[in-house]
């Protein structure tokens, strides 16, 4: 959308940081299987480890031996810990698929084999049809295809980046993350190979997406800011100083904040992008759970896919200021943030009827 018009807002937060800020250990659950000619998995770092995968540290890549194993699949396993919990997206931050020449498979199932045999051999139709499952790019996820098999379906993103895709909400308690070479054939194919550039991804995310019920309040604030980038400082005699410390994101051909497109640091626009919202009369419903004694996963409410999901302001996310944005240049519209707020405050202004304030503040 042109200059960034905010409509109503899209929280992605991620269930696997949730899950690990709660106590559910990485080894186990959130995997990259082992190497195995054999299999052809490739599990090889050449930087990073599986914990980076999924620290929410986006320009902290994790960097796979692929150009040593051209034909090596990486495969990463998921146990969202519940056939309950929600998923409707996926999200790759900072990776070189098109470099590196490699695309994504997706597989999901109900048990934990479902997702451990390559090109998602052992999943099983009846818990997952991807056929059915209506894939839509919402940022560089240009090509979307089903597998044949209807086991796993195949993004292909277009640009090296970050990639945002949705797709029909799902329970599935397992899922399959397969990364591949994409040089002898394109789609669904399993026999492609991967370039002479090692493959590298930032962070994976996979959970929720919740909109708001309604855009913001006219009054909405947005600002650029380089609070805490520069180091401004004023001499006895009035002079003034200045020591720009970062001028926001990174924009790189070798790495790149989500979001960002451009190759080099003139290419990108500098400061903290900033968005200061109020939302007037949310019905209780669209706010708080049914009941605060236990999370519910069927339970669609800001605190229970939002709120609670991100620890109020510990754990990033990404945010949109129109969940309309969608396909090509929809990366202005996003950008991977976390809360400024330290409490979520509630303001009755009729019975059941509430007003609440929100802060998001762009990471780097």
């Amino acid at each position: 959308m042109a200059n960034m018009n905010i409509r109503t807002p899209r929280f992605y937060t991620d269930q696997i940081s949730y899950l690990l800020s709660r106590g559910v250990a990485q080894d186990g659950n959130f995997d990259v299987t082992a190497s195995n000619t054999s299999n052809k998995f490739m599990g090889t770092f050449t930087t990073g480890s599986e914990p980076e995968l999924f620290d929410m540290r986006p320009l902290n890549k994790c960097t796979f031996d692929t150009s040593a194993d051209t034909d090596g699949h990486v495969l990463i396993t998921i146990d969202t810990q519940s056939a309950t919990s929600k998923k409707s997206y996926i999200a790759f931050l900072n990776h070189n698929l098109v470099s590196s020449v490699g695309k994504i498979r997706i597989f999901a199932g109900d048990a934990a084999s479902d997702i451990t045999a390559i090109d998602g051999a052992n999943a099983d139709t009846a818990d997952i049809t991807w056929e059915d499952a209506t894939l839509t790019e919402v940022v560089n996820g240009d090509t979307t295809t089903a597998a044949t098999n209807d086991k796993s379906v195949v993004i292909e993103p277009e640009t090296d980046g970050s990639t945002i895709v949705t797709f029909t909400e799902q329970t599935n308690r397992y899922w399959g993350i397969q990364f591949e070479g994409n040089t002898t054939n394109t789609g669904v194919a399993t026999n492609g190979t991967w370039g002479s550039t090692d493959f590298f991804v930032g962070c994976i995310m996979i959970g929720e997406y919740y909109e708001m019920p309604h855009a913001p309040d006219l009054q909405v604030t947005r600002m650029i800011s380089y609070n805490r980038l520069n180091d401004l400082q004023e001499s006895y005699g009035g002079q003034r100083f200045s020591n720009l410390k970062s001028y926001g994101r990174t924009s790189s051909s070798t790495s790149k904040s989500p979001f960002t497109t451009g190759s080099n640091g003139y290419d990108s626009y500098g400061g903290r992008l900033i968005y200061d919202m109020n939302f007037s009369f949310i019905d209780s419903t669209d706010i708080m759970p049914d009941e605060y004694d236990i999370p519910l996963a069927t339970d669609d409410n800001f605190v229970e896919d939002v709120w609670n999901k991100t620890n109020g302001n510990h754990i990033p996310f990404i945010f949109s200021i129109d969940k309309a944005s969608e396909g090509d240049n929809a990366e202005s519209e996003h950008i991977f943030g976390r809360f400024a707020n330290n409490s979520l405050d509630m303001q009755q202004v009729a019975p059941d009827i509430f007003n609440v304030s929100l802060t998001v503040e762009e990471e780097f």
